[in-house]
């Protein structure tokens, strides 16, 4: 395969990136999810109904690039999809930090805690309600907390938090169990 014919596969992993950013900012398991995931398969049938139909009719198969490319556009895509829980805070920071950030700062500090907070995101149904908050934590030290000592200074939230992620220095996003909130 000569050296231009990789960048079909790419553009197909790049195209992966781009159709999944939307629904990866706006994820909550439902019909938009659902209907990606149709998609995938229904692009996929597609593409196998093709290559038997240039096998057949044309006696030909289809290059590799061409193949490639719809392979890492698939594989990607499906990462993407399974990976949401953890990529959805990054994208979510790299799209919307600037706005969150001037609310979380607008906040007075917790008079305990010393952090700042505001509900970042939410998902669930029928009162089973699942919530992120972005938090800003000046001393930078509540994921530390909160895995390694939750007993400590952090106690209250660690007990209503599913998990952490550290997004920037002082900044956290933290998915809280079910009906819990900070």
């Amino acid at each position: 395969m000569n050296r231009r014919s990789w960048y079909f596969p790419i553009i197909g992993a790049l195209a992966a990136f781009v159709f999944y950013i939307p629904f990866l900012y706006a994820k909550s398991f439902d019909l938009e999810s659902i209907g990606y995931m149709l998609f995938l398969l229904l692009l996929t049938i597609v593409f196998i109904i093709g290559i038997l139909v240039r096998r057949v009719f044309l006696k030909r198969w289809i290059n590799h690039a061409s193949l490639l490319t719809v392979l890492f556009f698939l594989g990607i895509s499906i990462w993407m999809f399974f990976s949401t829980e953890y990529l959805r805070p990054w994208a979510r920071w790299l799209i919307a930090s600037g706005r969150y950030t001037n609310l979380v700062l607008q906040q007075k500090p917790d008079p305990q805690t010393g952090i700042r907070y505001v509900e970042w995101d939410a998902w669930g149904w029928a009162g089973m309600d699942t919530s992120v908050e972005l938090v800003y934590d000046p001393t930078d030290t509540l994921a530390h907390e909160i895995k390694y000592n939750p007993k400590g200074h952090f106690a209250e939230i660690a007990e209503k938090t599913n998990s952490v992620q550290q997004l920037g220095r002082g900044w956290y996003s933290l998915t809280l169990y079910t009906d819990e909130v900070l």
